[in-house]
C-alpha cells in the first residue's frame, strides 16, 4: 500500500508541474491558448501544447531512473523545479536558433500547423535531453546542466547540417506553410535527441572522461544517421529524393522518411551506449 500511496503523491506533483508549464507557457504566446483550442479548434495551438506536455512529463521521468523506491521527494522538487527553468530557457532558445527572423507565436495564432509541429518536436527533443542529462545518480546540478547545455548545441548543429544536406530553410518554409518542412523539421529533433540523451545519460566520472565520452558518442552517432538516412532515402524513396519531395511540400514522403529516422536513431541510441 505504501507504494501506491508514493505513486499517488508523486503524480499529484507532475500534475503540478504540468500546471505550473501551462501557466508559463499561457504568459509566454500572449494570447488565450485555452480559447484558441476548445472554441477556434486551432490544431497549430493544440500541436504546441501536446509537445509541451510529453516534453515536460519527459524531462520529469528522468528523476525516476532508478525506479520509485529510490526516488526522494527533495530531490524530485529540486530537480523538477531546475528542469522546468531548463525546459523553457531552451524553448527560447530554440524559437530564435532554430527558426529565425519569424515569430513563432503570431504564425501559431494564425493556425499556422507547421510552425506548431515544430515546436512540438523542438519541447519533446528538449524533454528527452533534460531525462538523460538528471538520469544518473552520481553527478551534481552542474554537469546535469553542461550536459544539457552540450546537447542542445549539438542538436542545433544537426538541424542546420540536414537543412544543407537537404537544400531548405526552416524559417521560409514554416513562413509558406510547407507542412513536410515542419514534419522533416521535428523528426528530426526528436530522431536526433534520442541519439544524444545516450551520450549524455548515466554517472558522472569526471570532467575529462565525460567530455570525451560525450564528443565521440554524439558524433559518431550524428555521422551514423546521416548515412543511414540516405541510404534509406535511396532504398525506401527509390524514384525521386527527400529535398525534391521537402520543396514541393509532400508530407507522405516526409512522414515516411521522419519515421524511419527515428526508428533507426533509436537502434543507434543503443549501439553507441
Amino acid at each position: 500500500m505504501e507504494r501506491y500511496g508514493m505513486i499517488v503523491v508523486y503524480m499529484a506533483l507532475i500534475l503540478a508541474f504540468l500546471y505550473l508549464s501551462k501557466r508559463i507557457a499561457d504568459v509566454l504566446t500572449k494570447f488565450d491558448d485555452d480559447l484558441a483550442v476548445e472554441k477556434e479548434a486551432n490544431t497549430a495551438v493544440a500541436l504546441r501544447r501536446f509537445g509541451l506536455y510529453v516534453g515536460i512529463c519527459t524531462a520529469l521521468a528522468g528523476v525516476f531512473q532508478g525506479g520509485l523506491r529510490r526516488a526522494d521527494l527533495v530531490v524530485f522538487l529540486t530537480d523538477g523545479a531546475i528542469t522546468t527553468v531548463l525546459f523553457f530557457a531552451a524553448h527560447l532558445l530554440n524559437d530564435r536558433i532554430l527558426v529565425p527572423g519569424i515569430r513563432n507565436n503570431d504564425l501559431i495564432k494564425a493556425g499556422n500547423v507547421p510552425t506548431g509541429i515544430v515546436e512540438a518536436g523542438s519541447f519533446i527533443a528538449t524533454g528527452i535531453l533534460l531525462n538523460g542529462a538528471f538520469a544518473g545518480e552520481v553527478g551534481g546540478i552542474l554537469s546535469a546542466m553542461a550536459f544539457f547545455g552540450l546537447g542542445q548545441l549539438f542538436l542545433y548543429l544537426a538541424v542546420f547540417m540536414h537543412q544543407r544536406i537537404y537544400r531548405f530553410r526552416t524559417a521560409a518554409c514554416l513562413r509558406e506553410g510547407n507542412l513536410s518542412a515542419g514534419i522533416t523539421v521535428a523528426g528530426l529533433l526528436v530522431a536526433y535527441s534520442i541519439i544524444l540523451r545516450s551520450s549524455i545519460a548515466g554517472d558522472f566520472t569526471g570532467w575529462a572522461e565525460s567530455l570525451g565520452w560525450f564528443l565521440i558518442s554524439a558524433a559518431s552517432g550524428m555521422l551514423f544517421l546521416l548515412i543511414f538516412q540516405k541510404v534509406s532515402d535511396w532504398i525506401f524513396l527509390p524514384k525521386t529524393k527527400l529535398e525534391d519531395q521537402i520543396q514541393a511540400g509532400n508530407t507522405a514522403a516526409a512522414l515516411l522518411v521522419q519515421g524511419l529516422v527515428i526508428a533507426l536513431a533509436v537502434v543507434i541510441s543503443r549501439m553507441i551506449v
